[in-house]
C-alpha cells in the first residue's frame, strides 16, 4: 500500500481522493518505515551475532529482497527467514533472550525475538518429486560456497546469489499459489530481484534448472505477469513465452485476488483439523488446475498433501 501511495502522491489526483483515505495511508507509511527500520537492525544483529558465534546461514527473501527496492522504507516487510545447514545446539546462543521457542508444523522451526517472528529452515522448497529434491539440495550446497551478500544499510548479509534465487522465488509463489494462496508482493519482489540483477543471473543455467525440474512452463507464465501486469522490462525477464504461456494470466491473477492475502479468504474453517481439510482441498483443485505448468510436481502433489495432513493431524 505504501508503494503504490507513494506513486499516485506524485501523480495529478487532487480532490480525486479522499481526504480522510489520504491520512490514513500517511500513517500507514510511516508505520511502515518506522516498521522497516526496526526489522532493518533486527536483522542486521542477528547477521553480526552469527558472523560472531560462526554459525552458518543464510538469510532469505524479505529484507534482502526489499532493499533492492527503489525506495525499501516503503516495502511492507514480514518475517525473517533464513537457512541453516542443519539445526545446531548453539543456535539460541546466537540471541541473549528468545522470547519463546515455539514448533511451527508447516514451516521446520520457528521463534520470536524482540518482537519479530523467525522462520528457520533447514531445506527452503519441499518437492513432490524425489530427483527435483536431490537436484535442489545440491543447487544449495553450492550456495555455501558462492558467499554472496546483500547490502542492507551499508552492512552485508548473507544470501542467495542471483541465479539460484530466481529459481527460488518463483518457486516459493508458485508452490504458495498452489497451497495456500499468495499476495501480489511476491510478485513484484520477483520483479524487483529479476530486474536488480538482470545481467547477473545466468540465463543458459535458468532455463537448464527449471528445465530439470519441469517448471519452465510455469515459469513463463507466471513471468508474464511481471512484464505484461507489474510493468517490468521484457528484457529483463530471463526467457521469452508465447501466446500460450499468457492464456494462463487470467487464471493466476483470478486465484490471487479471488484467494486474498496469503489465501486467507481460502479457509472458512474455526478448528485446526478443518482448515487441513481445507487446504488439501484446494492443493488437490490446483494441483489439477495448473498441472501443465509442472507436471512432475503437480502429479506428486496430491499424495504429498495426504501425508503431510496426516503427519500434521497426529501430532
Amino acid at each position: 500500500m505504501s508503494l503504490v501511495f507513494d506513486v499516485l502522491k506524485n501523480a495529478n489526483l487532487d480532490g480525486k481522493i479522499d481526504k480522510k483515505l489520504i491520512l490514513k495511508i500517511i500513517k500507514l507509511t510511516e508505520r511502515t518505515k518506522i516498521q522497516n527500520s526496526k526489522i532493518d537492525k533486527e536483522l542486521l544483529d542477528f547477521s553480526l551475532c552469527c558472523q560472531k558465534t560462526g554459525l552458518m546461514c543464510l538469510v532469505v527473501k524479505g529484507q534482502t529482497i526489499g532493499w533492492l527496492y527503489s525506495n525499501p522504507a516503503l516495502r511492507t516487510s514480514g518475517d525473517i527467514d533464513f537457512l541453516v545447514p542443519e539445526i545446531s545446539p548453539h543456535l539460541f546462543e546466537v540471541f541473549p533472550n528468545v522470547e519463546f521457542p515455539v514448533i511451527m508444523k508447516e514451516k521446520e522451526y520457528g521463534f520470536k525475538h524482540n518482537g519479530f517472528i523467525y522462520e528457520l529452515h533447514t531445506r527452503l522448497i519441499d518437492f513432490g518429486c524425489k530427483k527435483h529434491q536431490i537436484l535442489w539440495e545440491n543447487l544449495i550446497s553450492e550456495e555455501w560456497r558462492k558467499d554472496f551478500y546483500v547490502s542492507i544499510n551499508g552492512e552485508m548479509v548473507r544470501t542467495l546469489s542471483p541465479t539460484i534465487n530466481a529459481v527460488y522465488l518463483f518457486l516459493h509463489l508458485f508452490f504458495h499459489l498452489i497451497r495456500e494462496g499468495v499476495s501480489l508482493r511476491q510478485f513484484c519482489d520477483w520483479a524487483v530481484m529479476l530486474h536488480y540483477y538482470r545481467n547477473e543471473i545466468d540465463r543458459t543455467l535458468l532455463n537448464d534448472i527449471l528445465k530439470q525440474l519441469d517448471m519452465i512452463r510455469g515459469y513463463k507464465s507466471f513471468g508474464c505477469i511481471l512484464v505484461e501486469e507489474l510493468g517490468m522490462p521484457a528484457e529483463d525477464f530471463p526467457m521469452s513465452y508465447s501466446n500460450d504461456d499468457r492464456k494462463w494470466k487470467v487464471k493466476i491473477l483470478y486465484d490471487i485476488f479471488k484467494g486474498g492475502n496469503f489465501g486467507k479468504h481460502n479457509h472458512k474453517a474455526k478448528s485446526a483439523y478443518g482448515y487441513k481439510i481445507e487446504t488439501f482441498r484446494l492443493a488437490a483443485r490446483n494441483s489439477i488446475r495448473y498441472y501443465r505448468l509442472a507436471p512432475s510436481e503437480m502429479f506428486m502433489m496430491i499424495p504429498k498433501m495426504i501425508k503431510i495432513n496426516l503427519r500434521l493431524l497426529v501430532r
